[in-house]
């Protein structure tokens, strides 16, 4: 089997997603079921094994209390910016 390559930005951006997680105290599964997802599926975008889609990013950024663009962008919007 082949291995392929992740793509070091869909990497970033779940890296990103998984940090405001956990910086907000929520458990995968808290998460997952409060944006009404799988478990699995948040866990790829949080591996960067699936691209954060501008929608489940829209739902994203309201669970974590961010702007979106801070989880795109993180060095350049901070989180901490308000909403």
């Amino acid at each position: 089997m082949a291995r392929t390559t992740l793509n070091p930005e869909w990497v970033r951006v779940g890296s990103t997603v998984r940090e405001l997680r956990e910086l907000r105290g929520l458990t995968p599964d808290e998460a997952a079921r409060k944006l009404d997802i799988s478990r699995s599926y948040l866990a790829n975008i949080e591996a960067g094994r699936k691209r954060l889609q501008p929608v489940m990013a829209s739902k994203i950024a309201a669970l974590l209390s961010v702007r979106q663009i801070s989880i795109l962008r993180p060095d350049e919007f901070p989180a901490e910016a308000p909403v």
